[in-house]
């Protein structure tokens, strides 16, 4: 009988397959060894040639499927970049085809909205009372809803902000908290033992310049009526933001038993 012996290089053991008994023998070696096919020539030339076609077709197959998603996937994913803002100008909600230079006063007015939630989520990064997690988010969210009504230029009934509740929310909040509190009979500097009353403390003054920008950009505007009324809302939502952030500094720094630092006159 004529037999056939097939060698490939590996580098862990020698596998022995006997045709006759098709078992499996594993041998340890220390060094490359062989794998050796043992059979008849008629029985094995055909197995191993099936076995072959079998690998390439599963190998080919494999590298469609993976081909095929990652065109879905690219497909489905939008990507973050457009290039359009590449000259210095952008577009505003609603502004079609026209677009604005980014060193307009507007988006000043939208950067610093956005820096003041980015600030919020570094609080909460920090923050060790879950249940303020909430109330924090829905911050952010408020502040997207103004971002809205800005990069809409008050424009579109879409974006709307003029619900007086969301500031009368804040206010008893603050009082909640400040019943809570040592009655403030000194001026304090921001900082201190705790870290998330710092971080709101740097949150409160990004929320007054985000308001003072927002003031001077809602006074070159002509606006009445409906329109006139979101305006003042949004501001005072701000001021009195800058208010709750000031007291939940507090009140957190109460909280963890840390002290606050009172300003001192220089002598």
């Amino acid at each position: 009988m004529f037999r056939l012996s097939f060698t490939h290089f590996i580098t862990t053991s020698r596998i022995v397959i006997n045709s006759s008994t098709r078992s499996f023998q594993r041998l340890s070696s220390p060094s490359n060894e062989n794998i050796i096919f043992s059979t008849t020539l008629t029985d094995n030339l055909y197995g191993f040639k099936n076995f072959i076609q079998k690998r390439q077709l599963t190998n080919t197959v494999n590298i469609e499927h993976d081909k095929n998603a990652t065109i879905h996937k690219s497909s489905q994913l939008p990507k973050v970049y457009t290039r359009t803002g590449d000259r210095g100008t952008s577009a505003l909600l609603g502004s079609g085809s026209n677009r604005v230079s980014k060193d307009s006063l507007i988006f000043d007015v939208l950067g610093t909205i956005d820096e003041l939630s980015a600030t919020l989520g570094i609080v909460l990064s920090t923050c060790s009372f879950p249940e303020l997690t909430k109330e924090l988010e829905n911050i952010q969210c408020r502040l997207f809803e103004i971002g809205s009504c800005v990069a809409a230029n008050n424009r579109s009934s879409r974006f709307t902000f003029n619900d007086s509740i969301l500031i009368n929310n804040l206010e008893e909040q603050i009082d909640k908290m400040t019943n809570e509190l040592p009655a403030l009979r000194h001026f304090i500097l921001p900082g201190g033992g705790s870290q998330t009353g710092s971080n709101l403390h740097f949150s409160r003054a990004v929320c007054r310049r985000c308001e003072r920008l927002l003031t001077k950009w809602l006074n070159n505007q002509n606006i009445e009526g409906e329109e006139q009324q979101q305006d003042t809302i949004m501001g005072i939502y701000l001021n009195r933001l800058s208010d709750y952030l000031f007291t939940l500094a507090r009140y957190i720094t109460f909280k963890e038993g840390h002290k606050e630092i009172i300003y001192q006159k220089n002598k």
